[in-house]
Order: C-alpha cells, then sequence, then structure tokens
C-alpha cells in the first residue's frame, strides 16, 4: 500500500498552477426623412433610448489566452493547496485508505526558489516538513529540527523541483486544451470557468500533462494511468487575469503487478501575493543548524 501511495503522489506532483465582448450601437441617421410635397411637416416624437446592454462576458478561450499572458510576468507568488485523497488497491485482497496533503509555498522564479509547508496526515502517522529551497543552499525542518541537506544530494532534489509545470503559467497551457468544455460566469471580482472533462478532451487533456511533465519516470507512470474524469473550476481575477483559485475533483485507474489501483482525489488550489515575494528568506535557526 506504501508503493502506491508513493505512485500516486507522484503523479499528482505534475497535476499541482479576455477582453469582454461589447455589443455595437447602431447610430441613427440625423438627416431627417424628407417630407412629400404638400405636406406638413410634424415633430417625431424621438423613440425612448435603450437601456445600455451589459457586456458580454469574455469567452474562456479569451479568459485562458489573457490568463497565459499575464502569467508569463509573474516573478513570484503564493500558492495553497488542500488534497484530499482515498485509494483503493485490489489485489488478493481489497485495501482501502484516506491521505490528506496540505501545502503551503511561496515561490519565486527568479532566481528559483521556494519555501514549503508540508503536512500528510494518512494510515502511517501524521509527516510535517518545512523546506526552503535557495541557491545558497536546501534546508529542512522535521520533528523540530533542522538540517541543511548535504551539498552531494542538493542536486538531486533541485532536479525534482519542477517550478514550472505546477505554475500558474503552466496549468493554464494544461486548460487550453480543454477550453471547449469550458462554461463561463461571474462571481463578484472573479471570472470561474467550470467544465466536466471525460472522453476525448480527457484524452487531451492528460497528454497535455504529460508532454509538460519532462520527466520520463513520470511520463512513464502517466501513461499507464487511466483518468476517469475530471470536473474543474478555475478562477481568475478580473482586473489581472491572474489565477486565483483551482479545484479539481479527478478518478484516476492504474493496472500494475495484477493489482487495480484507483484515486478519488479533490484537490483545492488558491493563489496570492502576486509579484509580492521579493526573497525567499531562510530562518537563522535554520541557517545555524549545522554550525
Amino acid at each position: 500500500m506504501k508503493k502506491w501511495t508513493a505512485v500516486l503522489l507522484g503523479a499528482i506532483l505534475i497535476m499541482s498552477l479576455a477582453a469582454c465582448g461589447k455589443d455595437d450601437k447602431a447610430a441613427g441617421d440625423a438627416t431627417p426623412p424628407p417630407t412629400e410635397q404638400g405636406t406638413t411637416t410634424t415633430e417625431e416624437t424621438p423613440p425612448a433610448e435603450e437601456a445600455p446592454k451589459e457586456d458580454a462576458l469574455p469567452t474562456a478561450e479569451e479568459l485562458l489566452q489573457k490568463s497565459a499572458e499575464a502569467s508569463q510576468n509573474l516573478k513570484s507568488f503564493a500558492m495553497k493547496g488542500d488534497i484530499k485523497q482515498h485509494i483503493v488497491v485490489e489485489g488478493e485482497e481489497k485495501q482501502e485508505q484516506n491521505v490528506n496533503i496540505v501545502l503551503d509555498s511561496q515561490i519565486t522564479l527568479d532566481p528559483v526558489e521556494m519555501m514549503q509547508d508540508f503536512v500528510m496526515d494518512s494510515p502511517d502517522g501524521k509527516v510535517a516538513m518545512k523546506q526552503y529551497i535557495t541557491e545558497d543552499g536546501i534546508y529542512m525542518q522535521m520533528d523540530d529540527q533542522w538540517m541543511k541537506v548535504p551539498q552531494e544530494s542538493e542536486q538531486e532534489i533541485r532536479d525534482g523541483l519542477d517550478t514550472d509545470s505546477a505554475s500558474p503559467e503552466q496549468q493554464v497551457e494544461q486548460f487550453k486544451s480543454i477550453a471547449k468544455d469550458f462554461k463561463v460566469a461571474e462571481e463578484g471580482d472573479i471570472y470561474v470557468l467550470t467544465a466536466d472533462v471525460s472522453g476525448d478532451s480527457l484524452k487531451e487533456l492528460a497528454k497535455s500533462m504529460m508532454n509538460q511533465a519532462n520527466d520520463p519516470q513520470m511520463e512513464a507512470m502517466m501513461d499507464q494511468m487511466e483518468l476517469k474524469n475530471i470536473h474543474i473550476v478555475y478562477g481568475v481575477q478580473k482586473d489581472t487575469y491572474l489565477p486565483s483559485t483551482t479545484d479539481l475533483d479527478m478518478t484516476m485507474v492504474m493496472d500494475a503487478e495484477g493489482e487495480k489501483v484507483t484515486l478519488d482525489m479533490k484537490m483545492k488550489s488558491s493563489y496570492s501575493k502576486h509579484n509580492e515575494i521579493d526573497k525567499i528568506e531562510v530562518p537563522k535557526e535554520a541557517l545555524n543548524a549545522n554550525q
């Protein structure tokens, strides 16, 4: 069971970041119509002025394009995630377990640095970890103890740090493949795009995810998985077109080594502090850990 939990968590990390149309008014002819000879001209009563029409909602394609363009200029952002999973392994014996993960991250993109609080609650117990990944080193806190990751182990962690695939820009690019499935609505200062994805559209989304994974092992893993359905709710800020929230509700199935693994997952993410984080600051107690 632990093996499949690790495999599915890896897949989760791959998936874990428009101008309004306007109605033109027809211009009226200012020249009055000619009158017939010998008739008396009477002043016509002007037609009642029509109430102005509301601007039409932008299409999903317009919103996703605008969001992708806005996200290209992101230098930093904060992301919170709440992931609830129900895993079922059907082999000689049927096993079930629930795994809940809470993430709280701050990320800069130039240079690529990250602070992340990670808490995982599973039948094996609760694991809490704080992690700082900076140009100067990688620091981790577990069980209230800080440590600096040995230099020989740093590169492996950095190679696994794929902020591009988790960034808002890349997430928007994934959603473009299913733009036709989205419905657009308004909620206050947010545009909300909602889609229930299955069939060919789901295959396109899975293909987009695998293409952006940029990791042969993860691509092979995703290739073995069958996405049954995905419900997506994606929020975009009206004033900046930057992403606000992403909710994913999905079911995945994988057959391997004679066992059928089913994962039902609900993942909620929220984005904030766009371009407000100047630098990831490592706390002094972490810097002093190995001194």
